[in-house]
């Protein structure tokens, strides 16, 4: 699913998935044409890393989680 799927699955902004993935927290591969793509395991992941965050823990916090 591209970017705005996954957004809109999960409650999500687009920049907020960029910033997820820039921070580590999240993987995507790319499209020829260079677009974000995600299978449906991004749609937990990013589920699990907002209740995290919006529990407290930092982003450097989540990223030991995740690894």
């Amino acid at each position: 699913m591209l970017i705005g799927e996954l957004a809109e699955r999960t409650g999500t902004t687009t920049r907020a998935l960029r910033y997820h993935e820039e921070q580590g927290l999240l993987e995507s591969g790319r499209t020829p044409a260079g677009y974000r793509v995600y299978g449906p395991a991004a749609v937990t992941r990013v589920r699990n890393v907002r209740d995290l965050l919006v529990s407290g823990f930092t982003v450097e916090d989540v990223k030991s989680f995740v690894r």
